[in-house]
């Protein structure tokens, strides 16, 4: 019995510190992900979280507003995934082998189920381009757009009209007029 619990505690130690070193290098895991055109590329960071956006020089000048939005989209979900997947690679040594509370406890329920399972990445089509946007026109750096309409000329400031003055006042005396 002695053995038997010196083994358990051992196997618990030891599972600690993979515990404790897989969660610092999934804190430290991040994703770089370019987009296939190379004119994005992005960097998520342990959370999902876009850490950092890049742009190829010319991106502006290759494709329109709509369809650099939605490469960002893309390359920006792909490195998320990425990121997940990566944690629960390195997760899964650890909790390969772990029974499950039903196997421990008699009439417990099953823990199984609740870790959903990472989702694959589907690349969604691009949307068709709407007519009235200016965004599906072309480049923003070319002159293919039509220019916008002139702005209105601006309205003449309204006249200041001071009140009319009293004969029976007196200018004021202070210290801050000269004396006049």
């Amino acid at each position: 019995m002695k053995d038997q619990m010196d083994t358990l505690l051992e196997n618990f130690e030891r599972q600690t510190a993979q515990l404790r070193d897989a969660q610092t290098a999934a804190a430290e895991t991040t994703a770089q992900v370019s987009s296939a055109d190379g004119l994005v590329r992005a960097t998520i960071d342990a959370g999902g979280t876009l850490a950092k956006l890049e742009f190829a020089p010319n991106a502006f000048e290759r494709t329109t507003p709509a369809q650099l939005a939605n490469t960002v989209q893309t390359v920006v979900r792909q490195g998320s995934l990425q990121v997940k997947q990566k944690i629960a690679d390195l997760m899964a040594p650890i909790t390969e082998g772990l029974p499950d509370l039903a196997d421990l406890v008699e009439g417990a329920p099953s823990l199984a189920g609740l870790v959903p399972p990472i989702p694959e990445f589907v690349e969604e089509e691009a949307p068709a381009p709407r007519p009235e946007s200016f965004e599906d026109t072309g480049s923003i750096l070319r002159n293919e757009q039509v220019p916008p309409p002139p702005m209105p000329a601006p309205k003449p400031a309204p006249k200041r009209v001071r009140p009319p003055r009293d004969e029976d006042e007196e200018p004021p005396s202070s210290w801050m007029t000269r004396g006049d």
